[in-house]
């Protein structure tokens, strides 16, 4: 395995679990400072990758309206 795909499959499980902090709270309808941190932490990534072509574009959306540069 080459590095790229090392870093996008450790990328892909940052944001996996990060999204799994979210979506437990979102549906245990109690909202906690670790689902919080989580989500910000969703967007900061997403905001990084906001110029990529492969962003769909109701990412770039929600992140320039959530995180405006």
């Amino acid at each position: 395995m080459d590095d790229v795909s090392r870093a996008s499959n450790a990328l892909y499980e940052v944001v996996d679990g990060l999204a799994r902090r979210v979506l437990d709270a979102a549906f245990s309808g109690q909202s906690n400072s670790e689902a919080r941190e989580a989500w910000v932490a969703l967007l900061l990534i997403a905001q990084n990758w906001r110029d990529s072509p492969d962003l769909p574009a109701e990412l770039k959306t929600m992140v320039g309206e959530a995180l405006p540069l």
